[in-house]
């Protein structure tokens, strides 16, 4: 039968989005886990039960799913063609460079989720459109690990571990990676504002590559330094991961399931760059300052630094390329669909950057790297900062436990619905 036919899936799309937001709370208690100790112990007389692939499906498309194309409603001149992607997903990134990737854990592993491709401008415009997020679940999921990535071992945080990744949960794990928008962002304050910040590096003391454009009087901008540029960067690139879990924690209320999000050091563990756990295996490269740096998951999600790249002139070229080289993102022969009426009447508009804000680039760029041994200075290349688990809830231990209320009809509904 196809999703679109299937009586759950009616429901979860018509569900109020501010009844979710009214009743929305973090609910701990998974069938088959048992609360060891306090006032509140308790020991599940029930199984686990994982998601199915209808659920999984629709929560993975509630955080990083496709939803057509962006409006791109920007001056062609100034600020559109700072744009990574015309394609729209279920949460915005900053200049919708899509730097933030889903992972997820369950009992059959662990994935990334991370279809790529829109084919109109609302892609899920009718109901047989909603077959598409299965096809997304179905085509564009990667198996990363034949196992749930561990955590953190049983020694540490054992707040955490009696709940937390066991059998029939599913956890959702945004990572961000911070060098393709520090490119992005680069090229746009030198060439869309036609004149670039003249980046001073604090820490040393000393411009951050750019002096002999300062010193012929070719920038002019304000001075900048560079940990508060690297911070507002920072700033930005955390809000798709937080945005996404947001989405999938109001759709799990709106599908009746019990979701709880969480924070904190573990992200660096869970990507693999301590010798506490070997996480998801991401690559560390050591800076100078003898920190690991965790800059990719090879052939998976590899970060625009080296040891992707000989260097930082070939990843910039490669971002570059990307968007404005054969079949770019801002060419006439674009493959893609885009919001507007005549994509070939409007294209001409886009300029490719200048050679010079380019070469600005690659040098503060280059600068960074060579200087600390990693891109950006002052934090990770990738970042893990919070995560999410859905699971089914053990009613019996909020009956015992909590007021009426706390556990919503959609969540005593759910399993005669969604698993009959």
């Amino acid at each position: 039968m196809s999703i679109a036919d299937r009586d759950e899936v009616k429901q979860v799309f018509q569900y109020p989005i501010l009844e979710a937001i009214a009743r929305r709370r973090s609910r701990r208690f998974p069938l088959g886990c048992t609360l060891p100790s306090g006032a509140i112990q308790y020991a599940s007389q029930r199984s686990p039960v994982p998601l199915n692939d209808i659920e999984t499906a629709i929560l993975c498309w509630a955080g990083s799913g496709i939803t057509g194309t962006i409006t791109g409603d920007l001056s062609t001149k100034i600020g559109g063609s700072a744009f990574g992607t015309w394609v729209g997903r279920a949460t915005p990134y900053p200049c919708n460079v899509h730097n933030t990737k889903l992972f997820f854990a369950n009992d059959n592993g662990t994935f990334v989720y991370d279809p790529k491709k829109a084919t109109k401008p609302v892609e899920i415009d009718t109901e047989a459109d909603r077959e598409k997020i299965m096809t997304y679940y179905k085509e564009d999921c990667i198996k990363v690990l034949d196992e749930r990535v561990e955590f953190v071992p049983k020694a540490l945080l054992g707040a955490m571990h009696w709940n937390i990744n066991q059998p029939g949960t599913t956890v959702f794990i945004p990572i961000i990676d911070q060098s393709e928008e520090y490119i992005d962002f680069l090229l746009g304050i030198f060439e869309v504002e036609g004149y670039g910040y003249r980046m001073f590096d604090e820490m040393k003391g000393q411009s951050a590559g750019l002096q002999e454009w300062i010193d012929s009087g070719k920038l002019k901008g304000p001075q900048v330094p560079l940990s508060s540029f690297e911070y507002n960067l920072l700033l930005n690139n955390l809000a798709p991961a937080y945005l996404m879990l947001e989405n999938i924690h109001l759709v799990a209320e709106a599908m009746g399931l019990g979701s709880v999000i969480f924070g904190g050091y573990t992200g660096q563990i869970m990507l693999g760059i301590t010798p506490m756990s070997k996480g998801l295996g991401f690559r560390p490269q050591i800076g100078k300052d003898g920190r690991p740096d965790p800059v990719g998951l090879d052939g998976v999600y590899e970060a625009y630094c080296p040891p992707y790249y000989k260097n930082m002139n070939e990843a910039v070229d490669a971002f570059v390329e990307k968007k404005f080289g054969p079949g770019g993102t801002f060419t006439a022969e674009y493959k893609g669909v885009t919001a507007f009426k005549d994509w070939k009447a409007i294209q001409p508009d886009y300029n490719r950057p200048s050679k010079l804000s380019i070469d600005q680039v690659k040098s503060i760029c280059n600068y960074v790297y060579e200087t600390y041994g990693r891109i950006p200075a002052t934090y990770d290349t990738k970042l893990l900062p919070v995560w999410l688990q859905v699971h089914h809830l053990d009613l019996d231990f909020y009956d015992k436990h909590f007021a009426r209320g706390i556990v919503t009809e959609a969540q005593r509904r759910h399993m005669q619905l969604w698993h009959k």
